[in-house]
C-alpha cells in the first residue's frame, strides 16, 4: 500500500518532564516556519512502563438514557497493549498520518478522530503490531 507523503516532516521528541500522558502526537497544518504545514509532532514519555494501553475510538457517538432519565452520550473502545516504545509511535503516528491524508486530499479537520483511529488500527492490523479482531 502506498501513501503520498512529499513534504511531510515527522518530528520525535520527548515529553516534557513530569507530565502524566503517556504520548501525544499533533498533526499541523500550518505553523509559523512551515506555512505549507505537513508537520506530524509525536512527543513520548521517558518515564513509561511497558505494556501501555492505549484506547482508540471505533464508533459514532451514541446517545441512550440513564435510570434516572439523563442523556449518556459514548463511543465503543478498543484498548490495545502496546509493548515497545516503537511501536507505541507507530500507533499515534498512523493516527496523525490520517488527518495528514485529509489534509492533502482537502477535507476539512472537524470530526476525524474516530476515523483516524479506525485508520491506525486497520494499518496496526496489517502489519502485524496489534491483532486483528473480528467485529461484534
Amino acid at each position: 500500500m502506498s501513501f503520498p507523503t512529499d513534504g511531510l516532516l515527522v518530528e520525535i521528541k520527548y515529553s516534557r518532564r513530569g507530565t502524566r500522558r503517556f504520548i501525544s502526537g499533533t498533526y499541523y497544518r500550518r505553523t509559523p516556519d512551515r506555512e505549507s504545514g505537513r508537520l506530524i509532532r509525536i512527543r513520548i514519555n521517558r518515564a513509561n512502563c511497558y505494556p501501555v494501553t492505549v484506547s482508540f475510538k471505533t464508533s459514532e457517538y451514541f446517545t441512550n438514557r440513564d435510570a434516572r432519565g439523563r442523556t449518556l452520550i459514548y463511543q465503543r473502545l478498543r484498548s490495545e497493549k502496546f509493548y515497545t516504545p516503537e511501536d507505541l509511535v507507530l500507533a499515534i503516528f498512523l493516527h496523525e498520518f490520517s488527518h495528514y491524508l485529509d489534509h492533502i486530499e482537502g477535507r476539512n479537520g472537524r470530526y476525524k478522530q474516530t476515523k483516524a483511529d479506525k485508520f491506525a488500527i486497520a494499518q496496526l492490523e496489517r502489519l502485524g503490531v496489534i491483532e486483528a479482531r473480528v467485529p461484534s
